[in-house]
């Protein structure tokens, strides 16, 4: 089976974290291992955007760290080969990630922005590609559209209600239909792969 690209991180947005999408009504397309997937069309974008929610039987704090270690996203984010953080600076953390395209496509690279905003009840981490922050490689497409976030709210000393939701254009010439499939399975196995991280 193709596989899907890392939407994990090609993908992302919410209002929090940046303007209104005026995308249509949400979708439920999967509810499956407590984690539920949402998809809705976008005005202006023929990709789909996402949503996914779900709650996790750990403390929020151990799972943010798992977002703070960029250099080991490529230990669990769906077909990331390699992560690496670049930067931090203050609540801002830089860092580098090339996906995994199945053939014939190229792989994709992108550098990314997180912003945290933390509370005693919730962390939000704002995400933004920086398509022209390094060096372009001439194997890779960059990816030129990037925006999103993680919220992560404490709902006791071991339960965390997540919210991940993500709108991008990974570049380059990507069938929709393709693109589209990882609005679904992406977010899944992200955070699948995340709660299998934190056992």
């Amino acid at each position: 089976m193709m596989r899907t690209l890392c939407f994990s991180m090609i993908l992302l947005l919410f209002p929090w974290a940046g303007a209104d999408t005026s995308g249509s009504k949400w979708e439920l397309r999967k509810n499956e291992a407590g984690i539920k997937i949402y998809t809705r069309a976008v005005e202006g974008s023929a990709l789909d955007e996402f949503k996914a929610h779900a709650e996790f039987a750990f403390p929020m704090e151990k799972i943010v760290a798992i977002l703070e270690d960029a250099d080991h996203f490529k230990d669990w984010m769906p077909n990331c080969s390699h992560s690496k953080l670049i930067k931090r600076e203050g609540p801002k953390q830089y860092h580098y990630t090339i996906t995994s395209a199945p053939f014939p496509l190229d792989d994709r690279d992108c550098y990314y922005r997180f912003s945290y905003e933390r509370t005693a009840d919730q962390v939000k981490i704002s995400m933004d590609g920086l398509p022209d922050y390094g060096p372009k490689k001439e194997d890779m497409v960059r990816i030129p559209s990037v925006k999103g976030y993680w919220l992560f709210e404490k709902l006791g000393p071991q339960k965390t209600k997540i919210t991940y939701q993500v709108l991008a254009n990974p570049g380059g010439s990507i069938p929709g239909w393709l693109a589209n499939a990882g609005s679904v399975d992406s977010p899944f196995n992200t955070l699948k792969n995340l709660r299998k991280r934190l056992k």
